[in-house]
């Protein structure tokens, strides 16, 4: 059966290897074997970690690359001071990673990679205060179900917390969040995916990119090589 990933950088993102066995929720649909979530806040690498992977020939035909769900919430004039901002997310995440599935086909051996992950908008609902119980409750999930999504969830680590030169925001990035919004973000991530029993945490502790890049891809090739 088929792999899907998702890939992230905390605090908004986890790259994943979750593979659904059944599929989460009330509709019947049939699961590939992992899906693999990277998840990194900003500038954590998981964008150009995907990117380098997809002009790489050895890579490019191990996976397909979900784009983030946030990009399509602008569209929806919902403000993320509204709760109902993150219920639309996380749902949309899914729904999305439900129609890849769909679309690839059981037959489809590729993995999927995941900027996000369905349980990210978790983080930033922590961040505003509000309490966890209540973000379980307002979007009709567990996070054991959200859990059960992914196979994996690599955790790059933001480039606010170790490797601040190559830390980007706006008008240089689009991101608004100074480097200590980010380590903040970083750390509720970790707080969010760190009882998956396949989180993997990937830090800038004596790495540069080339180096962390290096790593998420042995980490990867690892989780392909279980999956099969």
């Amino acid at each position: 059966m088929p792999t899907k990933w998702q890939v992230k950088n905390l605090p908004y993102g986890v790259l994943r290897q979750a593979a659904r066995a059944r599929p989460i929720g009330k509709r019947n649909v049939p699961h590939r074997t992992g899906n693999q979530s990277p998840t990194s806040s900003h500038k954590g690498g998981k964008t150009t970690l995907i990117e380098e992977l997809a002009c790489d020939s050895a890579w490019v035909v191990r996976f397909v690359a979900l784009p983030e769900a946030i990009a399509l919430m602008r569209f929806l004039n919902l403000s993320p001071r509204e709760q109902l901002f993150q219920r639309a997310m996380v749902h949309l995440q899914m729904a999305l990673e439900d129609g890849l599935d769909r679309a690839l086909g059981l037959e489809d051996p590729r993995a999927i990679l995941c900027h996000r992950g369905s349980l990210d908008p978790l983080a930033y609902w922590l961040a505003r205060g509000w309490a966890e119980e209540e973000f379980f409750a307002c979007t009709a999930t567990t996070r054991r179900e959200h859990y059960a999504r992914y196979d994996a969830v690599i955790h790059l680590v933001t480039a606010a917390d170790g490797a601040l030169h190559a830390y980007r925001r706006y008008p240089e990035a689009h991101r608004g969040e100074t480097p200590e919004e980010a380590i903040r973000l970083d750390h509720l991530l970790r707080r969010v995916w760190g009882r998956h029993p396949r989180y993997v945490l990937l830090d800038n502790a004596g790495r540069d990119w080339a180096a962390k890049s290096e790593a998420a891809r042995a980490i990867l090739s690892g989780l392909l090589a279980n999956s099969v």
